[in-house]
């Protein structure tokens, strides 16, 4: 019997703890305060109360922290997976689509 190979991560970039207060804004317009998980310069997971769907676009805002003061983020992100984490709500991990240069420097800056 073959046995399986272990599924390979299919982030480009490496990710980094970042537990903040971000807001989530759906197609529906109604934004939704999560927690982030994770960041790197391909994208991010997020904890939320609610699920959002796979294929989902929406937009982010949240905070990166460096050198002792905080970089404002703001970018279009698309859902790739929600996992229901039990009480603490769905992990949902998200991908950039649009990411401005200087968001992109700051979340370089701090993710290496």
């Amino acid at each position: 019997m073959e046995s399986k190979k272990p599924e390979t991560n299919r982030r480009v970039t490496p990710r980094k703890v970042l537990r903040r207060a971000a807001i989530v804004t759906p197609p529906d317009g109604v934004e939704r305060s999560v927690s982030t998980w994770d960041l790197g310069l391909d994208g991010m997971s997020v904890l939320s109360s609610r699920p959002i769907s796979p294929g989902t676009k929406c937009m982010v805002r949240f905070e990166v922290p460096l050198r002792g003061s905080a970089v404002d983020v703001s970018a279009q992100v698309k859902s790739v997976y929600c996992s229901f984490m039990g009480a603490d709500g769905f992990k949902v991990g998200m991908v950039f689509i649009h990411l401005d240069a200087s968001s992109a420097t700051a979340i370089s800056d701090f993710a290496s």
